[in-house]
């Protein structure tokens, strides 16, 4: 099954999204979770349109998405609610004035520092999928 990676970025007034090696595929929600919800009929409306000289052979067969955030700022205000700057901070191991600044874009987080928030929460994904109840 192809994975195709979406890349979220903040708009004016919620969230777009782009999927490289789909050109002149683009989408905007107001929340992650609309876009989320509208993109597998979005892209299926995409590739209907496309000339059959244009559409790969990936384009026939399943597929499922990978969603990678262009920052943190934009992956909080995508899951509000469910998480936010100070739980981001205690599930990566950063601390909690530092998360701030990088939340309002005073400073911007080195690679390790991402890769840090993102094993932190792919850790805590992997904790909450091993609860069960009786």
């Amino acid at each position: 099954m192809k994975m195709l990676r979406v890349i979220v970025s903040k708009a004016d007034q919620g969230v777009s999204a782009h999927l490289p090696g789909v050109d002149g595929f683009v989408i905007a929600r107001d929340s992650v979770e609309k876009l989320k919800n509208d993109l597998p009929a979005g892209i299926a409306f995409h590739i209907e349109g496309l000339y059959d000289e244009e559409r790969e052979k990936w384009m026939s067969e399943p597929f499922n998405f990978e969603y990678i955030f262009q920052d943190i700022q934009t992956l909080l205000e995508g899951y509000s609610g469910l998480i936010n700057q100070s739980s981001l901070a205690r599930i990566s191991g950063i601390n909690e004035s530092l998360m701030r600044q990088y939340v309002a874009g005073l400073k911007k987080p080195s690679r390790k520092v991402t890769e840090r928030i993102e094993s932190g929460l792919k850790k805590y994904a992997d904790e909450l999928r091993n609860i069960s109840f009786v």
